[in-house]
Parts: structure tokens; sequence; C-alpha cells
């Protein structure tokens, strides 16, 4: 599965791709349900917020930089303690997989095709899953750069197609319900967007970097969030705050308003093309983080003897997580914030602590 490197350019792709994720459908209704119509306010404050949580998982990264989390974990805190941490980051890859792999089957049966059972698309979409990875991460990377012009392209004409259903009125009054309901707000575009992106930490000894990856990573981080936050607004615009914040998936209530000239209808199969893809490559990354990393801390050859079991597990879980998609909504508004930001900020910062703690105690010593 670790057949080869990915480029900086390719790394900015499949950052750009998890932090649009779930999002792009998710974010704009958690976000209004708090802010109402400073929704896009949130949203532009939890970019900036977010990019330096971004900022602050990849400086993680450069303390070891040929190290993934797990031999990172180990060689900061010993076999035990740093195989504990390791299990819990496995744990979080594991159910952030198959949380994600539910939310594509919930979409799909409950907007696109609600005769099929479940279960039935939850086995197409593993079975594509193994076969991404079976393929490895080169190939996975290749096949993001090759669909992401396609994405882009569908993404822009989604919204030049929505102009024409405008009303500026709709933001106003602006800052009317005071600060505290914006900063709720923006808590839901830091968590699933930038929070999660604690997966590129078994991702980044496979980039080939130069001077720019830095840069480049930042970037892609903020054009995501900002991609959301034009989500967000234009929901606003055109859905008006209160139906954007009680609908399940507004975004996609969004596309099916366009219509041009009594000709260019019905084109929400666009955006689902778009949420698809960018969520599938998001399951793909969690999925390879979980299998790799299970290998490095067990010390196995071959990450593929894994791959059959692991298919076996995804599915079982993705139908076991939530009992229905009602009990999933409310448990994702709950309760997974703080479950990313405890991987993505609480123990980053604790192991960056012992990094330096470790360090100095070192420099001392000498």
């Amino acid at each position: 599965m670790n057949n080869g490197k990915i480029s900086v350019q390719q790394m900015a792709i499949l950052v750009l791709l998890v932090v649009i994720g779930d999002s792009i459908l998710i974010a704009p209704s958690l976000v209004a349900h708090f802010a109402k119509e400073d929704a896009w306010i949130s949203g532009l404050l939890g970019v900036v917020l977010g990019t330096l949580l971004a900022g602050l998982i990849y400086f993680l990264s450069r303390l070891h930089p040929h190290a993934t989390l797990v031999q990172f974990n180990r060689t900061l805190l010993g076999k035990w303690m740093g195989g504990i941490m390791s299990s819990l980051f496995l744990l979080y890859f594991l159910l952030n997989a198959a949380a994600m792999t539910r939310e594509i089957g919930d979409f799909i049966t409950t907007q696109i095709m609600p005769e099929t059972p479940l279960r039935a698309i939850h086995l197409l979409l593993v079975i594509l899953l193994m076969w991404a990875l079976y393929s490895g991460i080169e190939t996975i990377a290749r096949t993001a750069e090759l669909l992401f012009p396609w994405f882009v392209i569908f993404f822009v004409v989604l919204l030049i197609c929505l102009a024409p259903k405008i009303e500026i009125d709709r933001l106003l009054p602006i800052m009317g319900h005071g600060f505290m309901p914006i900063l709720q707000g923006s808590i839901y575009v830091i968590v699933f967007p930038y929070a999660e992106l604690t997966v590129f930490l078994m991702l980044f000894p496979l980039v080939t970097r130069n001077k720019h990856t830095n840069r480049d990573f930042i970037l892609a981080t903020a054009l995501g969030g900002i991609a959301i936050t034009a989500v967000i607004l234009i929901c606003i615009l055109v859905l008006g705050p209160y139906i954007t914040a009680h609908q399940t998936y507004p975004t996609y209530a969004l596309a099916k308003k366009i219509s041009i000239g009594g000709f260019l209808e019905r084109v929400e199969a666009f955006l689902a093309i778009i949420w698809i893809i960018s969520i599938f490559f998001k399951t793909i990354l969690y999925a390879y983080a979980f299998l790799t990393g299970f290998s490095q801390l067990f010390h196995l050859r071959n990450e593929r003897i894994l791959l059959m079991p692991s298919a076996f597990l995804f599915f079982g879980l993705a139908y076991a997580i939530s009992p229905n998609i009602i009990y999933y909504d409310y448990f994702l508004t709950n309760y997974w914030p703080l479950w990313d930001f405890t991987y993505a900020l609480v123990i980053p910062l604790v192991l960056m602590i012992v990094h330096l703690f470790r360090r100095k105690k070192r420099a001392h010593s000498v």
C-alpha cells in the first residue's frame, strides 16, 4: 500500500478534498442552527481559527518529518505508552472511516435511492474502498489529481447557476443576535473540515517535500474553508437561514432550486457527484491511516493482509454506529466536536509539550 511517494501538488489536492469532505453538505445546517443569517461570518471565523489548527498539526509533523504518527508516538513515549497512544488514534481513524461510510449511505438512501437497502450501498462502498487501498497511496493520489478538475468545474457551475436566486436581504440583520451565536457556529467549521486533518500525520512522510510544502498545505486548507464558507453564504442567500438550519442536507436542497430558462433543471446530481468525490477520498485516507498505523504498531510486513478483515470491520461498524439518521445527526452535533478536538488539539499539544520537555532535558544533560 505504501508503493511510492506523493507530490506536494497531490498532497494539496487531498487536503482540499478532506477539508471540503462531508462539510459541503452538513456544515451549512449545523452553522445556521446557531448563527442564523450570520452563518457566513461563522464560516470566515472558522477558516481563520481552523487554519491555525491546521498549522499546529503541520508543526507536529515537522518534529519528526520522516515518521508517521505511530512511529512518532513510539519514539517519544516509548513502547508501551506510545502503543497506547497510537491505539487511541487507530480507533479514531477507524470510527471516522466507518462514520463517513455511513454518511454516504444515509445520503444516497434518503435523497437519491430511497428504496435501496442501506447495507447494499455500504457493501458497494466497502468494495471500492478496499480496491483503492489495494492499489496503494500513489494510485489514490493520482486518481484524486485526475478527478479534481471535474470537482472544481461542477462546484463553480453550481455557484454560478444559483446567482439568479440570490436575495441579499436574507443576510440582514448582521450580527443581530450578538457574537456568541457566531462563535458557536464557527466551532463546526473548525471541527469537521480542519480538526480531521490529523489523518495527514500518517501521510506526511510519503510527501516529496520541497520549499513550498508548508505554504501549499496552509493555502489548501484556507481555500477549502473558503469554499465551505461560500456554500454556507449561498445557502443563506437562496434558502434563507430558517430553511438552511432545518434541512438535513441544505446544499442538496439548494441544487434542486436551479432552473435556467426552463431547460437547465434538476442538476442536483452534479452536487451529489461533488460531495461523493470529496467524502469518499476522505474515507479512503482514514481507512489507509488505520491499516498503515495498525501494521506499523504490530510490525506487520504487508498491510494488504489486513484488507479483508478491515472490509468486514468497516461494513459492520458503518451499519452499527447509529440506529438511524436522526440519532446520527444528534450525536454529530453534540458529541463529535469534542471527539475531534481531543485528537486534533488536546493530544497534539500534549505530545508537543512532552517533546519540548525531553529536548530541554537532553540539552541540560549534555
